[in-house]
């Protein structure tokens, strides 16, 4: 028997077990009857929960499953790149119902980006069912998060942010629950499994981010940076390269988007785009081979660290062959037999980080102690 102290107690009961009977209940959670009642009566005021399918005649009333309210709530989520903005409206599970995609450049700063992208997401909102309810909001973006308060931190510079430019500006918009989090471990938290696996997801694109899931929980760090590999020093070929923090020779430098672009842009090639294209070109899969070549390295420390199940490459050149064929070679050379993970490229794409925000949204609105301020509201 588990006894169950908060109406935020009861729901997230209910939620585990897909719906329990007043009987069951009350054997589940050592309540009184009139307690069980009660409690159950403010949470079917406040949307929570409802009865269900019967269960069958029991020698008097006919029993009803008592179920998670989630009939019709969606999560709103935008995934914030350098060069592009996908906005998605999900179910709460982060099944992707409808989206769109826009153009942007983060250097442009908050207005340019989010205006575009919350109009897109009014638009796809008043595109649902008159039956759906948002539950929240969840904002990906390719910086530092505070995880207490949303505010961006000014770790890698983002110029013309302010801290508070996304959860303000969001906030502002809808007035429901706002989710910010790095992009990179929104990925890790849509690319698990389960929560019994240790996944460390790597996104390159642009730049490079990381997120590692450990027991079904997102590592986010003592000030919000954990997985912020892409400004680690590391040892590459040739001279040390400037980042744009102003430092020689990080990660970011050797194998980021930004970098590859930078070496190769005078072929010709200017966008991701083109890298992706010219995939098979000789100059463009040696310069991939080796930025794959120093991320696998910087890797390797991280894996015999956290000795994780699986690592995942995401992002539009993550995903590329010649980048998880070098990452994982390079990976499996360093590190020792037992340390060695599942290497794979992504199989969700563009699909992981409005599934990760959507779980990080919901579990952040219908967690315990959410739960039970709204019903004391």
């Amino acid at each position: 028997m588990t006894v169950v102290a908060s109406h935020g107690a009861l729901v997230a009961l209910v939620r585990e077990r897909g719906g329990l009977s007043r009987a069951q209940l009350l054997e589940e959670t050592g309540m009184s009857r009139g307690t069980l009642v009660t409690r159950l009566d403010a949470l079917t005021r406040n949307g929570l929960v409802y009865e269900g399918e019967s269960l069958g005649a029991t020698g008097g009333r006919r029993a009803r499953r008592i179920r998670f309210d989630d009939r019709g709530r969606v999560v709103l989520t935008v995934d914030i790149g350098q060069t592009h903005v996908r906005v998605s409206v999900t179910d709460l599970a982060g099944t992707e119902l409808r989206f769109a995609e826009l153009r942007c450049r983060l250097t442009d700063g908050p207005d340019a980006v989010l205006g575009p992208a919350l109009d897109a997401g009014d638009a796809l909102l008043a595109g649902g069912g008159p039956g759906e309810r948002p539950a929240g909001v969840g904002i990906g973006i390719p910086a530092a998060v505070d995880p207490a308060t949303g505010m961006v931190l000014p770790v890698t510079p983002l110029p013309g942010w302010a801290p508070e430019a996304v959860v303000a500006t969001v906030g502002r918009r809808w007035g429901l629950p706002v989710v910010v989090e790095n992009d990179a471990r929104a990925a890790a938290v849509g690319e698990s499994r389960s929560d019994d696996e240790t996944l460390v997801a790597v996104k390159v694109a642009t730049g490079i981010g990381c997120g590692i899931v450990v027991g079904g929980d997102v590592m986010r760090g003592a000030t919000g940076i954990a997985g912020d590999i892409g400004h680690v020093r590391v040892g590459g070929p040739g001279p040390e390269p400037v980042c744009r923090c102003g430092r020689y020779g990080c990660l970011a430098a050797y194998s980021s988007g930004r970098a590859l672009l930078g070496r190769l842009g005078g072929d010709g090639h200017r966008t991701l785009d083109d890298l992706v294209a010219a995939a098979g070109e000789p100059r463009v899969a040696s310069e991939l081979a080796t930025a794959a070549d120093v991320l696998g390295a910087a890797l390797a420390t991280t894996v015999t660290t956290v000795n994780p199940h699986r690592v995942v490459l995401g992002g539009v050149l993550g995903e590329l062959p010649v980048v998880v064929d070098g990452v994982r070679a390079r990976i499996l050379d360093a590190v020792s037999e037992r340390a060695r993970p599942v290497v794979e490229a992504s199989t969700l794409g563009p699909r992981a980080i409005p599934l990760g925000l959507a779980r990080l949204v919901t579990r952040t609105v219908f967690a315990p102690e959410a739960v039970d301020r709204l019903v004391a509201g």
